[in-house]
């Protein structure tokens, strides 16, 4: 097994009781990330999976009692805390891959939606991501508590992350006095959507550019467009207009630290049938100097739905699976996240998709060394 391997899984500590031990816990977790990897959605295919490539995974593992069964794996990963292992996988991929300082992280949450149960009344989690642009990889997840949101899961797994020097981009749920402040405290930018739950603030915004539009003097805005976008049957152009904080800073909260320039990206599609155009409002600490740079970090923020959350449902059917156990549920779905960043990177096979690469892994299992060598 390899060495930076056991290093960084070696101090998990096993869950279980010493004489229900009969397969070993790097073993298990091995076989799980070779068969996420190949495309198993559940305990079961995982089985299926060391069963069917059992000779070749002996190279590798020990495997002393052969391949564990599919309730052993789903019993041990019940027991196994979520978020000690996602810190050793963090840690696998720190200890090898050369990572790109941050540039940009998207901060999004996602529901797991066949892990709740109606009979039981248990509702489906919901897991706060956050994502590496610069990496391609996913940098954290944390569930929100049933009895709470977004907006106290937000700061928490801010904590667990080294943003320093980066652009922190967040959704309106994620537009809070306190969580700006705590992503300016620890070194970094934000650029947050601005919606009505911030109702004064919100106001003040979309009266700001209503203002512009009607020809208003003194507030001299700054500009930047977008490549204009021609795929997928429609024409897309963004214009980003920058308000300074300094034309309003009498009107705006002292209580909102570091905010700096006020946003509206205006939206426009265009299709054979019609053109549609839509406004969007953001608060920042970028200057209002920098408009591409706000506009870029805007546009990045999708990568969170495009690059991890669109592809965890279609590609690794995420909301399909029914395991409902909290900690199972939350340690798969790592599991997949941290797959799908390597398989994406996979520079051998780069104009295959997720899936077939999944197919050539599964088919042969030689293709995850090349994906996992990549850390």
């Amino acid at each position: 097994m390899n060495k930076i391997f056991v290093e960084c899984f070696g101090g998990l500590k096993d869950p279980r009781i010493e004489r229900t031990k009969k397969h070993l816990l790097l073993d298990i977790i091995a076989i799980s990330v070779c068969a996420v990897m190949s495309g198993a959605q559940g305990w079961e295919e995982i089985e299926d999976f060391g069963t069917m490539h059992k000779e070749w995974l002996c190279v590798f593992l020990e495997l002393p009692h052969g391949v564990p069964s599919h309730d052993t794996i789903a019993r041990l990963y019940a027991a196994l805390n979520p978020r000690t292992i996602q810190e050793c996988f963090l840690n696998w991929i720190k200890s090898i891959k050369n990572l790109i300082p941050e540039t940009i992280i998207p901060i999004d949450g996602k529901t797991l939606r066949r892990s709740g149960c109606k009979q039981t009344c248990k509702k489906a989690l919901h897991v706060i991501n956050a994502w590496s642009c610069a990496n391609g990889i996913s940098l954290g997840q944390l569930k929100v508590d049933g009895k709470s949101n977004e907006i106290t899961a937000v700061p928490e797994i801010l904590k667990q992350l080294f943003i320093s020097g980066s652009v922190v981009t967040l959704d309106a749920m994620g537009c809070q006095e306190d969580t700006v402040a705590q992503i300016c405290e620890a070194g970094a930018d934000y650029v947050v959507a601005l919606k009505g739950n911030q109702g004064a603030l919100h106001e003040l915004v979309k009266d700001s550019f209503t203002l512009l539009d009607n020809g208003a003097k003194g507030l001299l805005p700054t500009r930047a467009k977008d490549e204009i976008d021609g795929q997928h049957g429609r024409i897309d152009q963004r214009e980003i207009q920058v308000i300074s904080k300094e034309k309003l800073h009498h009107l705006i909260d002292k209580r909102w630290k570091n905010l700096n320039s006020i946003a509206r990206v205006i939206h426009t599609s265009e299709t054979k049938e019609k053109i549609v155009t839509e406004q969007r409002f953001y608060i920042s600490s970028l200057p209002a100097e920098k408009p591409l740079e706000i506009l870029q970090a805007i546009r990045a923020h999708w990568q969170i739905e495009n690059c991890l959350h669109w592809s965890l449902d279609v590609t690794f059917r995420e909301d399909n699976s029914r395991i409902r156990d909290e900690n199972a549920a939350l340690n798969i779905s790592w599991l997949r996240k941290f797959s799908l960043g390597l398989l994406k990177s996979e520079p051998s096979f780069k104009k295959a998709s997720i899936r077939r690469k999944q197919l050539k892994a599964w088919a042969d299992p030689s293709y995850i060394i090349k994906v996992l060598n990549q850390i």
